[in-house]
């Protein structure tokens, strides 16, 4: 080879375009997110949660279960607990072995929160759940009674909760409801799958809009 064509291949080499990185998974994007920064009750809501929320349907919605499966063994515990728990709501029966050994092992308590979860999504591993039932934190042994409550129940509340995610969300839709303001007019999916509108009742009758959710 000669020095002149020596010399161009070590040119090209040298100078050539910096390969582009590849964007991160939704999954491991989450697993990025700073915490919220809590504000004062009077100043609204968290910021940073739109991301979160964001993400989240993102992940329900996108994500594939290889990465999905990957992110339990992430050393972010907030990026194994929502792997956790989007496995159970996608019905990802392969990863019952994995999530019981959340259940059982994991450091964070969120992480075993959401993994039994999933199981009583899945209605797998009684056994498992019957355990957390004993689990020194008070959160992981509510949401295990109510998976083994979800094990003697034929509903399928994976699926309904994967098509109130498929519904999706725009970022502007969210943190419409202010304190001392009407509520804004939506629509949601009851448990028995029929379309729900606020405004088919605001004003009639008396309405409470309950949220029940252990977030840590």
């Amino acid at each position: 080879m000669s020095k002149q064509l020596t010399a161009t291949l070590f040119a090209l080499c040298l100078f050539r375009p910096a390969m582009a990185e590849e964007p991160l998974s939704a999954i491991a994007s989450y697993g990025n997110l700073k915490p919220p920064v809590v504000k004062p009750m009077f100043d609204g809501m968290d910021e940073g949660w739109q991301d979160r929320v964001a993400l989240e349907f993102e992940i329900m919605n996108d994500a594939d279960l290889k990465s999905l499966r990957t992110a339990l063994r992430d050393k972010n515990p907030d990026a194994r607990a929502m792997a956790a728990r989007a496995l159970g709501i996608l019905a990802d029966r392969d990863s019952a072995d994995a999530l019981a050994e959340l259940v059982k092992s994991d450091p964070s308590y969120l992480v075993r929160i959401r993994a039994v979860e999933s199981l009583g999504f899945l209605k797998m591993k009684p056994d498992v759940i019957q355990q957390a039932i004993t689990d020194e934190q008070g959160g992981v042994r509510c949401s295990a009674r109510l998976a083994a409550d979800q094990l003697k129940s034929k509903d399928d509340f994976a699926g309904q909760v994967r098509r109130a995610f498929s519904v999706g969300i725009e970022r502007d839709d969210m943190g419409q409801a202010e304190v001392g303001l009407p509520a804004p007019d939506i629509t949601v999916q009851t448990m028995a799958g029929t379309p729900f509108r606020l405004s088919s009742v605001r004003g009639k009758q008396p309405i409470a809009i309950y949220f029940a959710a252990f977030d840590g």
